[in-house]
């Protein structure tokens, strides 16, 4: 149950991702820099110490939304939150499939993964429905994925209309304007506002991911973004760019 928001720059991208939870889950542990396989990360941890968004060193960074409108045909046993640390110290599109191709989907419930290859300028979306795991590939482009426990095809369009509205505006593609998008209400259709307040789930988070040619910034409130910057808590790694083919594959 998320909304995210993918911002193509020449030499980097900026991202963005309301986390929509249930109001009684724990709340989550702002971002901190790890380093996994020699490589630094950084993200968010969920209660049971996984995340929704992370981004490497290099520059990679991966998001997770829950397909709800995909059929559940096996009981839970582990968190999607398990996929993305496994995943965040992959080098390549290539490499990220070799990954997630060893990987133990069982007892997992479906998801969507998006990964954003800034190097190879390619974004790929993995979708798992219990049964298989599909990749599809898209082009280095302004991309927004929705997810809602209520319906992900709805979400997706209303949405979208913000999105498509906010377009016009003459800060776009700012991170000022990236912040009130996230931010917004659908007063028509409030159950899927991209920034959701319902009686049982709200927006309970927003992750900012800025990549440049020499660094990545995380920016992180612990709370509805429509309720402003206070509380918000910042981290950053130095971006190291592979340029040997084979240290990349």
């Amino acid at each position: 149950m998320c909304t995210v928001t993918f911002i193509p720059r020449r030499e980097g991208y900026l991202l963005a991702m309301n986390r929509d939870e249930r109001i009684t889950r724990g709340q989550a542990t702002p971002p901190t820099v790890l380093e996994i396989r020699s490589v630094q990360v950084l993200y968010p941890r969920d209660v049971q110490g996984g995340t929704w968004i992370a981004a490497s060193s290099r520059g990679i960074a991966f998001a997770l939304l829950n397909w709800n409108d995909a059929r559940v045909v096996q009981p839970k046993n582990y968190s999607r939150g398990c996929v993305i640390p496994a995943l965040i110290g992959c080098s390549s599109v290539r490499n990220a499939d070799a990954t997630l191709n060893r990987f133990d989907f069982q007892g997992i419930l479906p998801f969507k993964l998006i990964g954003f290859f800034p190097s190879e300028k390619q974004i790929a979306e993995w979708r798992w429905d219990q049964d298989s795991l599909i990749r599809e590939s898209f082009a280095w482009d302004s991309r927004q994925w929705c997810s809602s426990s209520l319906s992900d095809a709805q979400a997706t369009v209303r949405r979208g209309l913000a999105y498509t509205r906010a377009q016009d505006e003459d800060d776009v593609n700012s991170v000022v304007w990236l912040r009130r998008l996230h931010a917004c209400h659908d007063q028509e259709n409030p159950p899927f506002s991209t920034c959701v307040h319902r009686s049982d789930v709200e927006t309970v988070s927003y992750t900012e991911l800025n990549c440049t040619p020499h660094r990545v910034q995380c920016h992180y409130i612990v709370r509805s973004p429509c309720g402003g910057e206070a509380g918000l808590h910042s981290v950053a790694i130095r971006r190291h760019v592979c340029t040997d083919a084979m240290a990349c594959a």
